[in-house]
């Protein structure tokens, strides 16, 4: 076992703040749990009926506790990671690790390891409550598995940009104030973005989106669109369709292929209408549900993005990790040529 990890496991879960901290979450968790239940309910009872309400209840507690936890990954792993080396260099204690026989990497990653290790124990304390919706159907515990891989790609990706960060960072304000800063910038600028890239890239018919769809780059750094991409796939469109949580992001993934949502208006000379609010012309494979067929097909034009952000993360992570163990190494060549000077 890497010692930085043991070290930073023994510190960090003998603190005084660390069983309050983790009641208080699952506690919170569990409330937010429960008002999307009743949330669900009230629309299940009002829009749809007895034979489908369940699973939209199923859905929506799924997707509501997958967005939490997603912006638990985006609000919590920065804050915690990124203290992991700045406080070395506040207290002096750096120098001391960095002669040990710990190579520069191995110590960046014991520190990573050790936040993304403490997010994990937060995961698993609130897995009951996220598992509930197993219960009432409607999704799938592949489902859950795609959801909780992208939250722990993400949680990486941002766990490595907050080491890079506190790698360089001269205090402990500078360091969290960077990590958010970049974690924002990631979780919800890219979001903006999007609109941006919709509206002021508009095609020359004043369509939102074409029939053929459009690519929106700036969804590929999103860790939102990701985490849905990878839950849709294969990609299908619900022929009883209403609004839950992942109908902003579900409108992102659609639009790609040339559908549109009630979530976001796209235009753009859809023909036939099936479902609630859906058009489509030349995008779904079937143009109405068969009997009995609660989803359609749809003709997949481009690639899934959840792909293609895992290779940006990864990209970011393997760079992020690369600057901070290049920072953190012991300064080895400056001790040699300042003795030399001496010397002569």
């Amino acid at each position: 076992m890497n010692p930085v990890l043991r070290r930073e496991v023994m510190e960090r879960f003998r603190s005084r703040r660390a069983p309050w901290f983790l009641f208080a979450w699952t506690i919170g968790v569990g409330m937010i749990g429960y008002v999307a239940y009743l949330v669900s309910q009230q629309v299940a009872n009002q829009v749809l009926g007895r034979l489908i309400a369940t699973q939209y209840m199923g859905r929506f507690l799924f997707q509501a506790m997958a967005v939490l936890m997603m912006t638990a990954v985006v609000l919590i792993v920065p804050g915690v990671t990124a203290l992991s080396i700045v406080t070395e260099r506040e207290r002096q204690t750096l120098p001391l690790l960095q002669v040990t026989q710990l190579s520069p990497i191995q110590l960046v990653l014991g520190k990573l390891s050790s936040s993304i290790g403490y997010f994990l124990l937060l995961l698993i304390a609130v897995g009951p409550v996220v598992a509930i919706p197993l219960l009432f159907g409607g999704m799938s515990a592949g489902d859950i598995g795609a959801a909780l891989a992208m939250m722990l790609a993400t949680a990486i990706t941002l766990g490595s940009v907050a080491i890079a960060v506190s790698s360089r960072a001269r205090s402990s304000r500078g360091a969290v104030a960077g990590s958010y800063a970049i974690a924002f910038i990631i979780g919800f600028l890219s979001l903006a973005i999007f609109l941006g890239e919709l509206f002021l890239a508009r095609p020359s018919d004043q369509a939102l989106i074409p029939a053929r769809g459009r690519e929106f780059y700036s969804s590929w750094l999103n860790p939102y669109v990701g985490m849905v991409d990878a839950i849709r796939q294969p990609l299908r469109v619900p022929t009883d369709y209403t609004l839950t949580p992942f109908a902003a992001f579900d409108a992102i993934v659609y639009a790609r292929q040339g559908v549109s949502t009630p979530a976001i208006s796209m235009g753009g000379g859809f023909g036939g209408q099936f479902g609630v609010g859906f058009a489509a012309e030349m995008a779904v494979i079937q143009p109405f549900p068969a009997p009995g067929q609660d989803e359609l097909a749809v003709r997949v034009r481009r690639g899934p993005v959840w792909t293609r952000t895992l290779i940006i993360y990864a990209a970011i992570t393997a760079l992020a990790l690369l600057r901070a163990a290049f920072v953190v190494r012991a300064p080895a060549r400056r001790i040699f040529l300042t003795k030399r000077r001496r010397n002569v």
